[in-house]
């Protein structure tokens, strides 16, 4: 490419309820930026809403609702879920928007759609610790809830690619050492993660993999299907360098998204560019943040972001 490619993403709780405000958001904000990646962030919510969780506002940076009642609290809990219609309900919703960006785009960049895996989305239905605890003392119980979450999952994100979206970001949460052990993660992630993933990564132009948190196993993500990773490595690392003696897949970071985005200056945020590129000889590499940015990160940092990303590598 004659350039490093560039994209942020940040949740928008202001408009995200409206799915039509949700859309002209996100195409805006395309346009403003002239993002070479589209992803499309549906509220939080999204994928426990239909199983009746209920949410009170949104963290005040980082724009997720925050959880009120969840659906699961007990063990049986989990053998109640039922799967979901992908094209009713708050689901259905976001296959809209999903139409209505691709409409307003026009095929001027790949549009993503943003899914949890099963392990993610079983952790945000009963909570991390109540998650953790039915996994070491009623994993029965919990892999009931596992497949019926994975079995919605895999309709959704086959309706997501016929609704709109060219690729699919996918959300791993629970792949982090401060969580689970590697056999703890492995014995959910292989049954579950990756099956889902397998499922409509051979019909996805662009699925770009998320792994999020610290103490990541890196190793083991990196190994499932995917065309780039993406994950916090200003911080959880590892860093763009070292990750790229670990896989030679596409790599999608770079751009310190909680601090120095947030507290630097534009020609801080600028260096950091530069040196991201460099890190990686300016091949094989998207311009991203390690997760969502702060909706207070200023203008100004992101267009100095975008200026330096235009300039050839090298």
């Amino acid at each position: 490419v004659d350039r490093v490619p560039f994209t942020f993403w940040m949740h928008f709780p202001q408009v995200d309820q409206n799915a039509r405000a949700l859309a002209e958001t996100t195409v805006d904000l395309h346009r403003r930026y002239d993002m070479d990646v589209v992803k499309v962030m549906f509220r939080s919510s999204w994928g426990l809403e239909d199983w009746g969780a209920t949410f009170d506002g949104y963290h005040p940076t980082r724009s997720y609702y925050l959880p009120k009642t969840y659906p699961v609290r007990t063990p049986e809990d989990w053998t109640k879920l039922k799967p979901l219609d992908p094209t009713k309900g708050v689901l259905g919703e976001q296959l809209g928007i999903l139409r209505m960006v691709r409409d307003a785009l026009q095929g001027d960049a790949p549009i993503l759609a943003t899914l949890f895996a099963p392990s993610m989305l079983a952790s945000h239905a009963a909570g991390r610790d109540t998650f953790v605890r039915h996994l070491r003392e009623q994993p029965d119980a919990l892999h009931a809830g596992l497949r019926t979450m994975s079995e919605t999952l895999t309709a959704f994100a086959r309706a997501c690619l016929a609704n709109g979206a060219d690729g699919i970001f996918y959300a791993i949460q629970e792949a982090s050492r401060r969580v689970l052990t590697d056999a703890e993660y492995q014995s959910i992630g292989r049954v579950y993660d990756r099956p889902v993933l397998e499922s409509f990564h051979g019909n996805s132009k662009l699925t770009m993999l998320h792994l999020h948190g610290e103490e990541l196993m890196f190793d083991e993500l990196a190994s499932y299907p995917s065309h780039v990773l993406n994950w916090y490595d200003r911080f959880g690392g590892p860093s763009l360098k070292a990750a790229r003696r670990l896989t030679s897949k596409c790599l999608a970071g770079g751009i310190d998204h909680e601090r120095n985005m947030v507290l630097g200056m534009p020609d801080e945020v600028a260096a950091e560019v530069r040196d991201a590129v460099a890190q990686v000889g300016g091949r094989g590499l998207i311009l991203a943040p390690g997760c969502g940015v702060p909706l207070l990160v200023s203008q100004q940092n992101l267009e100095a972001a975008r200026r330096a990303a235009l300039v050839p590598p090298g």
